[in-house]
């Protein structure tokens, strides 16, 4: 009985790496068109969702204690102190930072308060005063209290 021993070719052929690694260079190259660009959009929804957080925080301010916060830090680290209220809360949880702040701390949103509540803004991607398109500034008046 004659065995045959046959040694079977085990790997890829340089031509199916080829085709693999070309089919995954364009699958990265489309995710990359994709998800590129998107950040700017993110931090405009990040800022739209701060304000409604933080108009929010200064109404349940207002309730506590009968008048408007003067400032973002007021409500951010609030402790007590307003007449006879002895409350100690933080009505925000987390820093006001603007996201598209470069600096380091990042700056935080312009705070004012004007007769029909706060005024929230947002200088944009730019961080100056005006703009179009992403380095417009932002502002939260469109539902002020």
């Amino acid at each position: 009985m004659c065995r045959h021993n046959k040694k079977l070719d085990a790997g890829f052929t340089l031509i199916e790496l080829i085709v693999v690694i070309t089919i995954i260079g364009i699958l990265a190259a489309t995710v990359v068109v994709n998800v590129s660009g998107r950040s700017d959009q993110a931090k405009k929804g990040r800022v739209d969702a701060d304000f409604a957080a933080i108009k929010m925080a200064a109404k349940m301010f207002r309730e506590d204690h009968s008048r408007w916060p003067d400032s973002l830090e007021e409500m951010y680290d609030h402790r007590g102190g307003c007449g006879d209220c002895s409350l100690n809360v933080s009505y925000i949880d987390n820093a006001p930072e603007d996201p598209f702040s470069t600096n380091d701390p990042k700056e935080w949103y312009y705070f004012e308060i004007a007769e029909n509540g706060p005024l929230l803004i947002s200088f944009g991607a730019d961080q100056t005063e005006g703009g179009e398109g992403f380095d417009a500034d932002i502002y939260s008046d469109d539902e002020r209290y």
